[in-house]
């Protein structure tokens, strides 16, 4: 978010989740990343709508940052005609350089302390972390059962969580359609996810994807969705008990 520091000035700050020092400019740089990801392309007005902050500060920004060929028009020949706070800007290679992004994911049913031991710990790989939400379908394959809480629930609840940058739905169909949109410097797999680094690996190699596979260590005994939802059903199933034995 932007925070102003001075009359006329204004520095962009993000939730600094994991108490890294502020970078301004990767804060900026940042912003409108993931404002692309959500949106494919951004201009002042709608990051001014989006942060707070008027259209005029984030012209100047913008101005700033394509000045120092950190990020473009998205089209460039409509850019010529087009009012100046409306015109839409990509990150350049380079401005992306100076970022590096992780991508992890989860179905996130249940969040425990364990899926926040993980994000705290894939948030300290990078600058930015975008989290993948299983959609219903893809947990109904993978764990044989329907989640119990809804993917659009499960969304918004893990974009309140403090290391999360941004969350995502991932697409059932195509797992890699979300990495490529994204294009993270570093994937990172919770220490119990099936995915084997090796076989991602390779994956990404063949669809061009430069991504570097990290496997997390972050464990918290006794805490799983599965042990949890045990739990709830053993308990659901002694009170049927009990009431069941006093209408009898």
């Amino acid at each position: 978010m932007l925070r102003r520091s001075s009359p006329g000035r204004c520095l962009l700050t993000g939730r600094n989740p994991m108490n890294k020092p502020s970078n301004p400019l990767k804060e900026q740089l940042r912003t409108i990343l993931l404002a692309q990801i959500r949106g494919g392309s951004i201009s002042a007005q709608a990051l001014a709508g989006e942060t707070g902050f008027t259209t005029e500060v984030w012209t100047k920004i913008l101005s700033n940052l394509k000045r120092d060929s950190l990020i473009r028009p998205f089209e460039p020949e409509a850019a010529d005609r087009t009012c100046e706070t409306m015109v839409k800007h990509v990150l350049t290679e380079k401005g992306r350089s100076k970022l590096k992004v992780v991508l992890t994911g989860g179905v996130f049913d249940i969040v425990h302390m364990g899926h926040i031991r993980t994000l705290e710990e894939a948030r300290k790989l990078g600058d930015v972390l975008v989290a993948v939400v299983a959609r219903n379908e893809t947990v109904e394959k993978l764990k044989n059962r329907k989640p119990i809480n809804d993917e659009k629930a499960r969304l918004e609840v893990v974009n309140t969580l403090k290391p999360v940058d941004l969350a995502i739905l991932g697409d059932p169909q195509d797992t890699y359609r979300i990495v490529k949109m994204v294009g993270p410097d570093i994937i990172a797999l919770g220490y119990d996810q099936r995915e084997d680094e090796k076989t991602v690996q390779e994956n990404l190699d063949r669809i061009g994807l430069r991504s570097r596979v990290v496997r997390l260590s972050s464990y918290v005994p006794g805490v799983k969705t599965s042990r949890i939802i045990s739990i709830i059903r053993e308990g659901q199933q002694e009170r049927k008990g009990v009431k069941e034995r006093r209408r009898s």
